[in-house]
């Protein structure tokens, strides 16, 4: 069965669908099949892979409504109409999107995403007195695992909403792990706070809705036990390759919270990778526990990436000199720090599949 990893951080702005994409790729390089899903209804994971062309909205309507392509559409159409995921997986014949890479496929998000949430929503509150919605959020991790099964996926990557949404409830809670991207500040330390209160909650909440509903905790979709295994501390500007001291403090106080606030409570439900094993992880670099990464600002590389539809540390020199219109200095500066970037990668994603063995 793939291993499903959900990234989540319900504050906007920490670069969550890039580092979804990102990572993606860089566990695909190192052998890994993986499906990267987006369950956000704004598609940015989408528009960022398909790239600038495909994502303007007459090619949009083409790729939507070709029954080749397996989008979150007729997911959200089968969970509303009461379709069973044996059902779906058994009579869908759409493909996965293929990206560049020859590991790693897409499943694209759709606007009728919105919809299930709130049908999601509203079946966590009410399904012990309307039974007929009560399958709704189970089945949904379900056709999610089903369709990695079928394609013989090892990772799937959720890139979700910056909402507290049902949606986002019960992909978390069904998820085997899960990162927080964050960035350092102020809004980012707060959100620590918020991270801590809103997941004990839905672990509370599932836990009543599996028991409402006579439903079988061994057995259901939503496990509601995701282990947390760290964050990714990004978007701050870089000096003699460290963090500049005004983003340092924060990284530091965000560390803090992190180890003081919200592993404390995610231990209390069963929710959180020993800090031991992720010490032992981390053995080498200059990380401390709970921290996966840290990723400095990509500055000029990003806009090359967005129009190559690849991850910074995988475009080629030509990419990088004829769509950046360098040369000399610059050249070697942007090429360097791509270097850079790929080594940052390659070690995250061997970090994450050491700690999800």
């Amino acid at each position: 069965m793939a291993k499903s990893i959900c990234l989540f951080n319900h504050k906007g702005g920490v670069s969550k669908t890039t580092t979804t994409f990102n990572l993606g790729w860089a566990l695909a390089d190192q052998g890994e099949k993986v499906l990267i899903v987006d369950l956000d209804s704004q598609c940015n994971l989408t528009g960022l892979v398909l790239g600038f062309d495909e994502a303007i909205e007459e090619n949009l309507e083409k790729f939507y409504s070709s029954r080749d392509n397996l989008t979150m559409k007729p997911v959200v159409n089968a969970l509303i109409n009461g379709v069973s995921p044996e059902e779906f997986t058994r009579t869908e014949n759409g493909n996965l999107y293929k990206t560049i890479n020859k590991n790693l496929w897409l499943l694209p998000g759709h606007l009728s995403v919105a919809e299930l949430d709130s049908q999601i929503s509203v079946s966590l509150r009410i399904a012990s007195g309307i039974p007929a919605t009560r399958n709704i959020p189970g089945n949904l991790p379900k056709i999610l695992q089903n369709i990695a099964e079928k394609n013989s996926i090892d990772y799937i990557i959720f890139d979700l909403s910056p909402t507290i949404g049902g949606l986002n409830e019960i992909i978390l809670m069904a998820s085997d792990y899960f990162i927080v991207p964050t960035s350092p500040d102020f809004f980012c330390y707060q959100a620590v706070g918020s991270l801590e209160s809103n997941i004990t909650k839905w672990h509370r909440e599932i836990k009543r809705f599996i028991e409402d509903n006579n439903f079988d905790h061994k057995t259901y979709p939503v496990k509601n036990k995701p282990q947390f295994i760290g964050i990714i501390q990004q978007r701050y500007r870089p000096r003699n390759e460290k963090p500049a001291t005004s983003f340092q403090k924060w990284i530091d106080i965000i560390r803090e919270a992190i180890n003081k606030k919200l592993v404390p409570a995610l231990a209390g439900i069963n929710c959180v990778k020993d800090k031991k094993e992720i010490e032992e992880t981390l053995k080498g670099t200059d990380l401390q526990a709970y921290d996966l990464a840290n990723i400095p600002d990509f500055n000029s590389l990003i806009a090359i990436s967005q129009q190559k539809s690849k991850p910074i540390f995988a475009l080629t020199d030509d990419e990088i000199t004829i769509t950046g219109k360098v040369f000399g200095h610059a050249k070697e500066t942007m090429l360097t720090s791509r270097d850079n970037f790929l080594s940052i990668f390659a070690d995250l994603a061997h970090r994450i599949i050491m700690l999800t063995r």
